[in-house]
């Protein structure tokens, strides 16, 4: 006769809670796992493409038609939904990543501040620049990003790329010129956005090897990460006008933080998938792909652009190449 014990021995116990840890794992990624391979970076470069689309006009509208001129708040709005929304997420059991660790936290402490920086200064840019202009101008990224993947990853970019994403440029700064709506200070907050942008896209690819954490990891250590500073940001220079602000009661308003907040979130997470699945260079030229149509809805959605031939001529020609 056999006798089956229900209490096995602790070694008994740690290996079973291994594997029933690695089982569920299996089933939380088994949604893109499942998804034949050829077919899986097509589909999240798609989904960035998507949600960087609509995530643009949240912004646009929270900061621009709501006249939430508090970009580093929305920056901290953001932040803080990701950060819960994640800490429920991992208790729920429906994603795993490791406890914080002061070690794997200084490794990613320059892909934080890649990512305030980026987060940041790109809302502060729509806030001052209309959106085709801000989508056109920031198709400097892409180049940027070819420049820094032969630097620090040695990786050569085809030609025929390069001279697209040469042309894109061109057409981004003959539109830049033609825009009556000029801001100087708005176009220097782009190209900064730009050099961070691809800073941080490039750095995901390689602080993912550096630490073998997961797309949630990496997340949850940059929110994280990057809360302190956005907070002293808030505090020392938007705090007052946060407090006067007349239109929290708007319910079109909660709305468009809200979405805002959540797409946040869902852009953050397909930009690590994309970046990690694709590569740097494919996420940032999915993000130009996307302008094509952000750039065709924000001439007409918040009647802020005045369309002179130029400005037609540079957004057509950037619009055509990243075709």
């Amino acid at each position: 006769m056999t006798i089956t014990h229900q209490h096995g021995t602790p070694k008994d116990i740690i290996v079973k809670d291994i594997i029933d840890d690695e089982d569920d794992e299996r089933r939380r990624r088994r949604g893109i796992n499942s998804v034949p391979e050829k077919w899986k970076g097509f589909l999240v470069a798609v989904f960035y493409g998507v949600v960087s689309v609509t995530i643009t006009f949240f912004n646009k509208a929270v900061l621009s038609y709501y006249e939430f001129k508090f970009s580093m708040m929305l920056t901290l709005g953001q932040m803080v939904f990701s950060l819960l929304f994640l800490i429920l997420l991992k208790r729920a059991k429906w994603v795993n990543y490791p406890d914080f660790s002061l070690d794997i936290a200084r490794k990613l402490f320059s892909l934080a501040l890649f990512f305030t920086l980026m987060a940041a200064s790109g809302l502060w840019a729509l806030a001052l620049v209309n959106v085709p202009v801000f989508s056109a101008l920031r198709r400097l990224s892409t180049l940027i990003v070819i420049i820094g993947e032969r630097i620090v990853l040695s990786k050569l970019t085809p030609i025929n790329e390069v001279n697209s994403v040469v042309l894109m440029v061109f057409g981004a700064i003959v539109a830049g010129w033609g825009d009556l709506s000029f801001d100087l200070f708005g176009y220097l907050l782009i190209l900064f956005n730009c050099l961070v942008t691809a800073g941080y896209l490039i750095f995901i690819s390689k602080k993912t090897k550096e630490t073998g954490l997961n797309t949630f990891g990496l997340m949850f250590y940059c929110n994280l990460l990057s809360l302190p500073g956005v907070a002293l940001l808030v505090a020392a220079t938007e705090m007052q006008g946060i407090i006067d602000y007349p239109y929290y009661g708007k319910i079109g308003f909660q709305i468009c933080f809200l979405m805002s907040s959540v797409q946040a979130f869902l852009l953050n997470y397909f930009i690590f998938l994309c970046s990690t699945i694709n590569s740097p260079l494919t996420t940032s030229i999915t993000g130009q792909l996307k302008a094509v149509l952000q750039t065709i809805i924000g001439l007409f959605m918040f009647g802020d652009v005045d369309i002179t031939p130029l400005l037609s001529l540079g957004l057509s020609i950037s619009t055509l190449a990243s075709i």
